[in-house]
């Protein structure tokens, strides 16, 4: 065979591999994987383990969840950051290929990648990107896994969780300390660095999947700056299946609590505890501080010690509900016994560093290409903080970024007067005489490009999530499809409205 017939032999191969990835037949390859997604998840609920295990045998083997791991790791957020191996699966016949080499037999796992992000506090937080084939792989395991971690979590856990948010983990806040007969006292949970100190022994003891490829994921090291590490413990963040084997390491935090205060239901009664976790960040409610220091926190220690992790002695406080605390970027606390939850001083800073950031960098760049940076941010941050007392820090955002960009239009022009810079960069809205909008079309009256007012956001108190409500028990099924309908209809502009002082 001549090279130019090995050549178009293999484009030969790579059109049919992209014809029969683009011919895929989605919905069924995704229904036929949540039908044994809803098997492993019965099995885990009856305490059928070696039926669990079979059943994630041939749920990690088949080509449907195969197919759609591949997809989930080629479609979302990092589809175009590499491992270490340098390479992305960016085209149909790649995919096909990467499909294809998802076996078990002779898998080895490459080392990750190590990347640093900024934290909120100056620090850096290292990441650990896996090679497409590794992520494939954990992408393909976290489809069976995750029914068994959904059908054993805790109710009131709420982070990495599917059909599950920050929202709901407020809202249970809400829930347990509005009362006027609520607890007084809360237990501020920071565990330190607690993806990088997992014990690797317990995961191996107790998370229920195959042992070896998980040995292999923990013990693959990582790669900086040319330099291969071990990994000794933890589970690297940026690895797909990390969130999982974390949950399932801290579910059981609920049942330790309770049982530091007895076994009896009224001394739990008595001790009003509850717990409301979000990924490693958690709150613990009681009824006075002595319960917390000197029962609940030992639990806790405790229950943390056995899996590799200690609390930060820094961070891990008890705080009284009248002095309130921050949780998820939202401050709690009573108010002459009123239950008020607004966005936290931590989080308005950081939105305000963020657009003088934004327009001090743009100081010579056009209105438009400002407003289109500037757009996203205002309109994250207002939706996020959405279901809670926003209106009045909306409204006050707004003017401060208002100022901001007041003091960027007259830079511009410092030889102009005030009017000529308002009627350059500000247009009328109604009764509004200040918006910071382009210029429209030249051609009838359309509108230029608007700055988003977060005080556009309508205030809409969440629902919460029922505890024990599982995606992958069909029995839900109902309960979730008009869910997601109702939030859909909330979503529409003009579905709702709201009102400042709901919670």
């Amino acid at each position: 065979m001549t090279a130019n017939d090995a050549k178009a032999s293999e484009t030969g191969a790579s059109s049919h591999a992209a014809q029969l990835w683009d011919q895929a037949n989605w919905p069924h390859i995704e229904a036929e994987v949540k039908r044994l997604q809803a098997r492993i998840a019965k099995a885990a609920r009856e305490g059928r383990w070696d039926k669990a295990k079979v059943l994630q045998r041939l749920l990690t083997r088949s080509h449907s969840a195969k197919m759609l791991a591949v997809k989930r790791v080629t479609e979302n957020r990092g589809k175009r950051t590499p491992g270490v191996d340098g390479r992305v699966w960016s085209s149909s016949a790649a995919k096909w290929k990467g499909m294809l080499s998802l076996r078990h037999r002779g898998y080895r796992a490459m080392p990750l990648r190590r990347i640093y992000i900024p934290k909120s506090n100056g620090k850096k937080r290292p990441l650990g990107i896996p090679c497409m084939r590794c992520r494939s792989m954990q992408a393909l395991w976290k489809l069976a896994l995750e029914p068994i971690a959904e059908t054993l979590a805790d109710a009131n856990s709420y982070g990495f969780r599917p059909e599950r948010s920050t929202a709901d983990a407020i809202e249970q806040c809400f829930t347990v300390l509005a009362r006027r007969i609520s607890p007084e006292w809360v237990l501020e949970g920071d565990i330190r660095g607690c993806f990088d100190n997992f014990s690797h022994s317990w995961f191996l003891k107790h998370i229920p999947m195959d042992k070896v490829i998980l040995r292999k994921w923990l013990e693959a090291g990582y790669i900086d700056e040319g330099t291969l590490f071990e990994s000794r413990a933890g589970t690297p963040q940026g690895g797909i299946i990390s969130p999982v084997i974390a949950n399932m390491a801290l579910d059981g935090l609920e049942a330790a609590v309770h049982a530091s205060v007895g076994t009896s239901a009224r001394a739990r009664k008595r001790a009003q505890l509850s717990v409301i976790r979000y990924a490693d960040d958690f709150v613990v409610t009681g009824v006075s501080k002595d319960v917390l220091e000197l029962k609940v926190l030992p639990a806790v220690r405790q229950f943390m010690a056995v899996r590799g992790l200690e609390l930060s002695e820094e961070k891990t406080r008890i705080t009284h509900i009248a002095a309130g605390f921050d949780f998820l970027g939202q401050n709690v606390r009573k108010y002459d016994g009123k239950l008020l939850i607004k966005p936290a001083k931590k989080s308005i800073k950081s939105l305000t560093d963020k657009v003088g950031a934004i327009i001090k960098g743009n100081a010579s760049a056009t209105q438009e290409a400002l407003i289109r940076q500037l757009n996203p941010v205002i309109r994250g941050w207002a939706q996020y903080h959405r279901h809670i007392v926003s209106k009045a820090t909306f409204s006050s955002v707004d003017s401060h970024i208002w100022q901001r960009l007041w003091k960027w239009a007259q830079r511009r022009h410092p030889t102009k007067g005030v009017r000529w810079v308002k009627q350059r960069y500000f247009r009328q809205d109604g009764q509004r005489s200040w918006d910071f909008e382009t210029k429209g079309s030249t051609e009838g009256d359309s509108r230029g490009l608007q700055l988003f007012r977060a005080a556009t956001v309508a205030i809409r108190r969440h629902v919460k999530i029922r505890g024990l409500a599982n995606p992958f028990d069909p029995a839900w099924d109902t309960y979730f499809a008009r869910r997601r309908t109702e939030k859909r209809s909330a979503g529409r502009p003009g579905a709702h409205k709201g009102a400042d002082g709901m919670a």
